[in-house]
């Protein structure tokens, strides 16, 4: 129905009688705002009822809500589950249109977030509509009506918007909305959830009482390509559930009975795979109490967890837990059973109690915590060319999002805008700063009450700073941390308050004011700006497009110098003078309106030094730097950045060239303690993902505790250990990837897909791509990975740090698409058969769609303790095992495969030669002090430098491949603060070895591999060593083929050339032409002989890059058969396939080392040739001229 249509006109005069309301005047900003905070749910309640679901509404629903408004009228309903809400037509034949409740991401009174003036045009058409009058004021309407944002896009979300009779139903259906979509998001939901909450929508969306097997292929099978799967499904169900032929029995009330839907799950799925880990896991088809009891302690209780706090299940618990799971006629647990068990709340793959808000958790320092925080926060896309939105804060604050960022520039009319730079270099379009505060104000606290920041990069005038700090204080109001605590003064030595402390705060992130009297005494006056006029901190970025998009760190940056006339002030951008942003001789400071503001999030200029911040111990002093000032500060002094951010917080965000809004891991700066890792939310990649999962956790507060040993005064923690962390005890996880589950829901066709499998942590735990399955063709309702032919299983040994560490899983079609992924935190995984829900790009929920996964995680045990441990859990069976083995060995055969791998290591060391020595002491922390026992006479490596290197072999992934999480990659070696062992140059040295204190195996083992690695390594390649230089432009120009050119040219232009040399005469037209031409081909032969010769070298770079691939192969493959000659891969399966698998990572490492080498080589002949081409350009120039002077001193003559 178009409401523009005159036709309609007499109908809409009657809907106005029905939907008119009291008149009221329009208020201003600041008024408007404090209305509709009143209108929140913490405010005051709207009315004092019960919590249950409303009634049915009749509303105006908008189908458009553009320039010419459209709709219908519909009953708006909420279903009895509280999943799922519906608009139903008011006709014979409804049409209904179905939203999750899960879904809604946002729900406010009014018709538009992002602007006021969208709003005022379409009331002034709902006015001409409804009133035929222009006399009802536009607030009225506008508190009528109520928009709900909604679907699986964090950045375009759908919407529905309905118009109510009233102010107060409006406010009601407001309420509720909110309330119903934050209970499911704060709820842990299991499989079960998502499978009912599918057939909720297809209850609701079926007009008759009437259940058809269409109704359930349709909500199974979206695309209707997949007509040859539907037809057998269809077969399934008639022939598996009876009840779909009668016709009376067969309604949508089934869907609302659990039981049928599990049924209906089973032959849908078919989980075959289930019914052969029934007939594993249990003697029997029924299951009684007490097996089931014992199944739940051996295949779902987390060994790692405390015996006293996390008692084993008792014969109660089984049973409830058997009651709640087995079908209702049955006294035991059967297959039907143990499906429903298996995606109940009874088995989720994370602990629920990981997920719940821990109160006690948030009363440490704020600088004690990970928060979540993100960076340009009101964009919608990429940085140069996108919309900026308000309704950007709002999602990303009812995200849980708790720092959000505030790019504040001059704009028209004296009011302060937010957007990404002046609107002639950035082609952003912008937003009203107070609409940003307004949007706040209202979405701060709703899905957490704990402290929220805003990082403001203030580029404004005095005039509109007074503004902002005018709204700020109007609009947001208590809400705005004005002053300290009493308890926390900002002084030397004094914490910050926790986040409990800060409940419902808003806390303004910005540079103080400085009075001239502190200042240096350089001359403010006549300093001018390189790079931009910004009073936030940032990175020391050389980048041409840092002005524009991204912070800046500037040394004591407390005041802006950008002119500002009449004429930049109105369009909202700074004024240009030649092209550049003109500076006035005196300076624009902060105004103490703003500065006052701050509080415990002083921004701070330019990061000096760890020392600076030590000797000031100032808590409340923030850096913020962007990701490649970070690395920097993490390569060299890693460990001292972890003790900074104990006290102070540090902000990291993507560096200025990033124009596509990509982002950085932010588990690279998370492991040194970075609290705020800012991410561009609106880009659904990887970084995002981890991220969103990672702050999923204690109530989504965006607050998350970080590991004792990144906050404890005495703990020392250094990101790129390998071996141990203080007081942590590693991890063994060992994953099964056996099935997935409706893929059909996420695809158009019959899917060919696999799994791959990740791990995010510290640079020794992280392991990208480590695992991949066999690609699967199915019918996308239950494709199995592992069978008899392909075991999908993979183990990782040691996980040092499980509280930072992160698996992946990603299910991608043949092509490389991804279809759904997921991030679990290690440290929170439930052993067992579990069920992991699949998110999307923005790692929101799919639905049912899941894979099916068997996880195994232990506390690590070294090898050499394995057997003890088991001894010790068994010792009457172990006992036994030992008296058999003697009696059939007579010995242990222990000590000759000891003897054995020192013999090798020997030959390993002994292979280098030498004058230096090393000595070991095969202590578990004697390698830690290795560098202090060697002789460095003629070792090019600093004894400092030693300890790094045993990162760089077996397990530890490099940097480079932690960068490769998003962009960019940066080399391990460096990061330690040594030089690539591939790049070290040939050294003599001799090694010793003095075995003492030899105990166990342990890491001393492990140790010994990764030191034999280096020595074997140490070596210098051809490619690193090749000269790439370009002959000199005067041998290219006495070359043959130039000076056949020349005499070629002369024979045909006889005196040309010797006239262009001598410059002795001026000449006519005809033969400047003529010098021109010769000019024009010398210079073209030229240059193509500098290209030439650039291909043949690069050719010559490429050949010695195969080369050296190819022998390093053959040392690889012949060292790799050396040292397997002596294991048994039958009876040694993991120390074989250990083994097998560091040769495997030493080639890729030493593979990517000479591609970097490779590659630097590249850039060095590019760069060659470039000068030597400007070389020639110049030379061509002053050819070009010298015939233009001739040229001009004969046109001169003539006259």
């Amino acid at each position: 129905m178009f409401l523009a249509n005159k036709a309609n006109s007499h109908e809409m005069t009657k809907i106005h009688h029905d939907f008119s309301s009291p008149t009221t005047p329009i208020k201003n900003a600041v008024d408007g705002a404090k209305r509709r905070l009143l209108q929140l749910p913490f405010a005051q309640p709207a009315l004092q009822r019960k919590h249950s679901i409303p009634p049915p509404i009749r509303v105006f629903k908008f189908d458009n809500f553009s320039d010419q408004p459209s709709g219908r009228i519909v009953d708006l309903v909420i279903s009895e589950d509280e999943l799922v809400l519906y608009a139903k037509t008011c006709e014979k034949n409804p049409h209904i249109e179905t939203i999750f409740i899960d879904e809604i991401i946002d729900v406010f009174i009014g018709s538009h977030a992002d602007s006021s003036k969208s709003k005022v045009g379409n009331d002034s058409q709902i006015q001409r509509i409804f009133a035929a009058t222009f006399t009802t004021a536009a607030c009225v309407l506008n508190d009528c009506i109520v928009t709900v944002m909604h679907g699986l896009d964090f950045v375009n979300p759908q919407s529905l918007v309905f118009l109510t009779k009233s102010a107060d139903e409006a406010k009601l259906w407001y309420q509720d909305l909110r309330r119903f979509s934050s209970q499911c998001k704060r709820n842990i939901q299991d499989v079960f959830y998502y499978w009912r909450r599918l057939f909720s929508r297809v209850r609701c969306s079926i007009p008759n009482d009437h259940l058809t097997t269409d109704n359930i292929l349709d909500a199974i099978f979206p695309s209707f390509k997949q007509r040859d799967e539907r037809k057998v499904v269809e077969k399934l169900l008639l022939r598996n559930l009876p009840i779909f032929k009668d016709k009376k029995k067969c309604t949508p009330k089934l869907l609302s009975d659990d039981e049928f839907l599990i049924k209906l799950y089973k032959v849908i799925t078919s989980r075959m795979e289930v019914e052969d880990l029934f007939i594993k896991h249990f003697p029997s088809s029924s299951v009684s109490v007490e097996d089931f009891r014992k199944y739940l302690n051996k295949e779902h209780r987390d060994p790692r967890l405390n015996e006293i706090l996390y008692p084993h299940v008792t014969h109660e618990v089984a049973s409830r837990v058997l009651f709640d799971c087995r079908l209702s006629g049955e006294e035991a647990l059967t297959e039907n059973g143990y499906l429903n068990f298996l995606v109940s709340p009874h088995n989720l793959p994370v602990r629920p109690e990981a997920y719940q808000l821990n109160e006690e958790s948030l009363n440490k320092p704020l600088s004690h915590y990970f928060i979540f925080s993100s960076h340009n926060t009101y964009l919608k896309g990429r940085q140069m060319k996108s919309r900026s939105s308000v309704s950007m804060y709002r999602y990303a604050l009812l995200a849980g999002c708790r720092s959000i960022e505030l790019d504040c520039w001059d704009g028209p009319n004296t009011e302060p805008i937010i957007t990404h730079g002046p609107t002639h270099i950035c082609f952003c379009t912008t937003i009203l700063f107070k609409d940003v505060i307004q949007a706040i104000a209202e979405t701060a606290f709703i899905t957490s009450q704990h402290p929220v920041i805003l990082s403001f990069e203030n580029h404004c005038s005095q005039k509109q700073q007074i503004k902002m700090a005018q709204y700020c204080k109007d609009i947001l109001g208590d809400l705005l941390l004005k002053d300290t605590l009493e308890e926390y003064p900002i002084k030397a030595g004094v914490n910050l308050p926790s986040p409990n402390l800060l409940k419902r705060k808003i806390l303004i992130k910005n540079k103080i004011e400085k009075k001239p009297s502190d200042m240096s005494d350089r001359n403010l006056a006549n300093r001018t700006m390189s790079k931009e006029t910004s009073i936030d901190s940032g990175s020391n970025e050389d980048d041409s497009a840092s002005f524009f998009i991204g912070e800046t760190d500037e040394e004591d940056t407390i005041t802006t110098v950008v002119h500002h006339d009449s004429e930049s002030i109105g369009n909202g951008t700074p004024a240009k003078v030649n092209g550049t942003i003109s500076v006035e001789s005196q300076s624009q400071p902060l105004v103490t309106e703003l500065s006052d503001l701050v509080t415990y999030m002083r921004a701070m200029g330019k990061f000096t030094s760890f020392n600076d911040c030590n000797s000031r111990q100032i808590h409340s002093e923030m850096y913020s730097m962007n990701e490649t000032k970070a690395i920097e500060l993490l390569k060299a002094q890693a460990m001292e950045f972890v003790n900074h951010n104990k006290r102070q917080i540090t902000r990291v965000f993507p560096k200025g060239s990033r124009v596509d809004s990509s982002n950085f891991m932010p588990l690279i700066f998370w492991n040194c303690g970075c609290q705020m890792a800012a991410l561009n939310l609106q880009s659904a990649d990887l970084p995002t993902q981890v991220n969103s999962a990672f702050f999923e956790f204690n109530g989504n507060c965006g607050y998350v505790l970080k590991p004792s040993c990144m906050r404890k005064h005495n703990a020392k923690f250094d990101p790129f250990e390998l071996d141990r962390v203080e007081n942590v005890v590693p991890n063994s996880l060992t994953v099964t990837v056996i099935s997935g589950q409706l893929f059909c829901l996420l695809c158009e066709k019959r899917p060919a897909v696999y799994v791959e499998v990740d791990l995010y942590g510290l640079p020794g735990d992280s392991h990208k791509k480590m695992f991949k399955t066999r690609t699967v063709v199915s019918e996308g309702l239950n494709t199995i990975f592992a069978d008899g032919s392909s075991n999908c299983k993979f183990s990782l040994e040691k996980i040092i740090l499980p509280a930072m560490a992160y698996v992946r899983f990603g299910v991608y079609e043949e092509n490389g698409k991804l279809l759904g992924q997921r991030v679990l935190p290690v440290s929170h995984l439930q052993p067992g058969y579990k069920h992991v829900l699949l998110r999307n790009h923005f790692n929101k929920p799919l639905g049912p769609v899941t894979l099916f996964i068997h996880f195994d995680i232990q506390d690590y045990v070294s090898d050499a303790h394995k057997s003890l441990v088991d001894a010790l859990q068994n010792p009457i069976e172990a006992m036994s095992r030992v008296k058999a083995m003697e009696i059939a060995n007579g010995a242990s055969s222990e000590n000759i495969s000891r003897e054995e791998q020192n013999r090798r290591l020997l030959e390993v060391l002994e292979s280098a030669g030498g004058k230096g020595s090393i000595e070991f002491e095969t202590r578990q922390d004697s390698f830690e002090d290795l560098g202090k026992t060697m002789d460095m006479n003629d070792s090019p490596i600093k004894p400092k430098a030693i300890r790094p290197l045993s990162y760089a072999s077996t397990e530890t992934p490099s940097i480079g491949q932690l960068g490769s999480y998003e962009a960019g990659s940066f080399d391990l070696g460096h990061l330690n603060g040594l030089e690539s062992p591939l790049s070290l140059p040939k050294a003599p040295m001799s090694v010793e070895l003095s075995r003492k204190n030899i105990a166990t195996k342990t890491s001393t083992e492990r140790k010994y591999t990764l030191l034999s690695n280096f020595v074997a390594q140490r070596q210098s390649f051809f490619v690193e060593q090749m000269v790439v230089n370009l002959p000199p432009l005067k041998e290219l120009e006495e070359s043959l083929k130039v000076q056949k050119m020349v005499k070629n040219f002369s024979k045909k232009h006889p005196g040309i050339v010797e006239k262009l040399e001598s410059e002795s005469s001026p000449v006519d037209k005809n033969v400047a032409q003529a010098m021109q031409k010769y000019a024009k081909e010398r210079y073209t032969l030229l240059n193509s002989l500098i290209e030439e010769h650039r291909k043949r070298m690069l050719k010559r770079i490429e050949i010695a890059f195969q080369s050296e691939i190819k022998e390093l192969q053959k040392i690889n493959t012949k060292s790799r058969l050396e040292e397997l000659s002596g294991i048994n891969k039958k009876s040694s399966p993991i120390e074989y396939k250990r083994l097998s698998d560091k040769y495997v990572r030493r080639g890729v490492e030493e593979n990517r080392k000479l591609l970097v080498i490779k590659n630097k080589k590249t850039d060095e002949l590019n760069e060659n040739a470039h000068h030597l081409q400007m070389e020639l350009n110049r030379k061509s120039n002053e050819l070009d001229n010298k015939i233009d002077r001739l040229t001009g001193f004969m046109n001169g003559t003539s006259k």
